[in-house]
């Protein structure tokens, strides 16, 4: 028995042992606790915290039937409830986290999930036999989740239900035999009943890996459901007021202080503005590339490989059109264009990474971001829309979201296109000219050129601090639209030559 699976064992011995509640008592004690537990949902509501409460356990521990309590007890207009179970071929084929993003709790707001992030872990290493090393990367990533949404204000309560061997047999055994409760049987019931050391095992190393001081498992002996159910409560209910705490003093909490890094290279100054491209050069590329990108979209939807392009760059870089070029090249049922604007109030009840897991394609399809996540170190970085901890953070959020694309087998191809301040300005000026032009220019895009050497920080810092081997930054020379698409159309297509030439297919 090695290290982690001792300390989790230990977690289990060290449970409150479940005592008999007389009838009465019970009664008493759950009219109380249904009552704080409103009162409590009502204080969180006029919170910006939220809460998931996960429901894991032992077969016959009452799993379910814990979460149909709570649905009874709380206001169901604050409460959600997610089984992750049966999915669709809509969740299959996109990155494993997907599912849960689509979970996530507004504020003021809870959620239930059953089994949660941990029910395919345990399981599948007792199914699969995987070494601990798959066990300890799935867990890490589960505690990058965890981390990412408690510091955005969502909090992560974990009740594991637990029943010895001999307990969960006689639990299942007059699950079994009982007329009344045998609708409640689930047909791998026994499976895991026959497989419960091993089963255990999995769940004590997952436990151990993932029990910490932010998000800590607490254990409930589900030997007797009286005492199981008051204690749930009993539990969330401490929960819910500390997360109520966890708002009051966050308010009293001065602001920090402002940025202190500095990028000490200046990528924008290496790229090279004087390059352009002939007409006659860029019309012949022009069909080479897009006949080529569109061979290649088809051929990575027929391998089910999914494909991200996100589009940044100086207001009147030329993105739109640099994007329409792309376009040209694929079939209409194969892409979507997200154009991202300032996040909308439904939006901003949620992490600001919640609005682009959304829309991210499914195997062999691509989505098309004109701007992006990347607004969190930008432009909501220089106007003051996020907090200086809150947009600091999001430079490791941003590269592990963007790791897991990649790590599903996403292409994933992020454009910076660079252009002069007095290029911007002769672009400002044509788009006044010209009247169908004129709604692209705004009173915001002359505030933002005011604050050019501001948004050139930002965006060196966004560049060193994002250009990672799974996810490089490609740096665009946008003075020539022309030998901009171009570049684009390329890096394109190179990127998908060489997804496909990786062999096996994706989703």
């Amino acid at each position: 028995m090695n290290e982690e699976i001792r300390q989790a064992s230990e977690l289990f011995e060290s449970m409150e042992p479940a005592r008999a509640i007389s009838r009465k008592a019970y009664q008493q004690l759950l009219t109380d606790l249904r009552a704080d537990l409103l009162q409590a949902q009502i204080e969180l509501a006029d919170t910006r915290q939220s809460v998931i409460i996960t429901i894991a356990g032992v077969d016959g521990a009452g799993k379910g039937e814990i979460i149909q309590l709570l649905n009874e007890w709380l206001d169901p207009r604050g409460l959600e409830t997610h089984s992750f179970w049966n999915q669709e071929s809509e969740v299959a084929h996109r990155p494993y986290q997907w599912r849960f993003w689509q979970a996530i709790p507004r504020r003021g707001r809870m959620h239930i999930w059953f089994g949660g992030m941990y029910a395919d872990v345990i399981a599948e290493g007792v199914e699969h036999r995987h070494p601990q090393a798959w066990i300890a990367d799935r867990s890490q990533e589960i505690l990058a989740f965890e981390d990412m949404l408690q510091a955005d204000g969502t909090s992560h309560l974990k009740l594991w239900l637990h029943l010895n061997k001999g307990t969960q047999r006689r639990r299942l055994k007059d699950l079994y035999e009982n007329p009344k409760e045998h609708w409640r049987a689930m047909r791998d019931d026994w499976k895991y009943h026959n497989l419960y050391e091993a089963f255990s095992e999995n769940a004590a190393e997952v436990i151990s890996l993932t029990h910490v001081q932010k998000s800590p498992w607490r254990v409930v002996d589900a030997s007797d459901k009286s005492w199981r159910n008051i204690e749930v409560g009993r539990i969330l209910h401490e929960h819910m007021l500390q997360a109520i705490r966890t708002h009051k003093a966050k308010e009293k909490k001065p602001k920090q202080k402002s940025w202190s890094r500095q990028c000490q290279k200046n990528w924008l100054d290496e790229v090279d503005l004087r390059q352009r491209l002939t007409n006659q050069v860029y019309h012949d590329e022009l069909i080479q590339h897009q006949a080529r990108c569109h061979r290649l979209f088809w051929e990575a939807y027929e391998r089910k490989i999914p494909t991200v392009l996100v589009f940044e760059g100086w207001d009147a870089a030329g993105k739109g059109s640099a994007i329409k070029r792309v376009t040209a090249a694929i079939d209409a049922r194969l892409y979507r264009i997200v154009s991202v604007a300032a996040p909308t109030e439904e939006e901003h009840q949620f992490h600001y990474l919640w609005r682009f897991w959304k829309p991210l394609p499914p195997s062999g399809r691509i989505t098309i971001f004109d701007r992006s996540w990347y607004g969190r170190v930008l432009v909501e970085r220089i106007e003051g829309f996020a907090q200086s901890n809150e947009w600091q953070r999001a430079y490791q959020e941003i590269n592990t979201f963007e790791d897991q694309l990649v790590q599903h087998g996403c292409v994933l191809c992020k454009f910076w296109i660079h252009i002069s301040k007095e290029k911007q300005l002769e672009r400002f000026q044509k788009r006044l000219e010209i009247p169908y032009k004129r709604h692209k220019i705004t009173e915001e895009d002359w505030r933002n050129r005011k604050q050019w050497p501001a948004y050139q920080e930002a965006i060196n810092d966004m560049i060193d601090l994002t250009h990672t081997d799974q996810a490089p930054w490609t740096l665009i020379a946008g003075n020539n639209k022309k030998f901009a698409r171009i570049q684009i159309l390329k890096t394109v297509c190179a990127s998908l030559e060489k997804a496909l030439s990786g062999g096996a297919n994706h989703g």
